[in-house]
């Protein structure tokens, strides 16, 4: 397995992932997985717009993505980006093998509530985020590499 790094970020890619994420891991290809993104072409056309030249950027629905997980061997340095830890969870219930959960922008709503100054939280992600924590991944919210980290554990 070539997956380097697993981040929650709805913004998905942007300038902090671009110009810090990717080159700290030496990212080859980004993965985005969620549903309501793999089902929107304009969203998929701004992003391809948005990925340095050389990056391939791949979409997939949460249920493909298992598929195609679980058999197909990823060769390219990876990172995987969901919008949220609901998608998470179900990919590893899926089979999705990671140790490790990087959470940056979780955008504050009506129906959650600042936990940090880039995530937002509600009952559901609360929910979710200990489903992946008793799966023995380390949760940790950071936007950037330089910044403090923060253990999602201490959150939920």
């Amino acid at each position: 397995m070539a997956i380097e790094f697993t981040r929650i970020d709805d913004r998905l890619v942007h300038g902090q992932v671009v110009t810090t994420w990717l080159k700290k891991y030496e990212i080859e290809q980004v993965i985005i997985v969620s549903d309501s993104v793999a089902k929107d072409d304009t969203r998929q056309a701004i992003l391809k717009m948005s990925v340095p030249t050389g990056l391939k950027l791949v979409f997939f629905g949460v249920d493909k993505f298992i598929e195609v997980y679980n058999k197909v061997d990823i060769k390219r340095r990876t990172m995987l980006i969901f919008t949220n830890p609901y998608e998470v969870y179900q990919c590893i219930k899926g089979g999705l093998k990671i140790s490790y959960l990087n959470v940056g922008q979780m955008s504050k709503t009506d129906d959650n509530e600042k936990v940090t100054v880039g995530v937002a939280l509600g009952a559901e992600d609360r929910e979710y985020f200990k489903k992946i924590i008793d799966s023995n991944v380390n949760v940790e919210i950071q936007m950037v590499p330089n910044d403090k980290i923060t253990n999602m554990n201490k959150l939920v």
